[in-house]
């Protein structure tokens, strides 16, 4: 039987921050319990104004495996990201 638990070592960057968010519906107030940080730090994060730190990366797995975000689930907004990317978009 294939293991279908997400793969945690990849790598991840604030870009997937909003994303996993809106999937399970979250504020940012919200998700920054399940990442155990300020709500404050979650906007910074995200807009990229605080730098992505491996003490916030290894927090945000957490919160992803808290929150039971499946490996396809990552792998669709890897997808996205790069699409994005690839046309032009921040």
């Amino acid at each position: 039987m294939e293991n279908n638990r997400i793969p945690y070592k990849q790598e991840f960057d604030h870009r997937f921050i909003k994303p996993v968010r809106h999937l399970r519906n979250k504020t940012q107030a919200d998700f920054s319990q399940f990442m155990n940080v300020d709500a404050s730090t979650i906007g910074k994060l995200e807009r990229g104004e605080l730098k992505f730190s491996p003490l916030y990366e290894s927090k945000f797995k957490e919160a992803i495996k808290r929150l039971r975000v499946s490996s396809i689930e990552l792998a669709s907004i890897r997808k996205m990201l790069e699409m994005k990317e690839q046309r032009g978009y921040k």
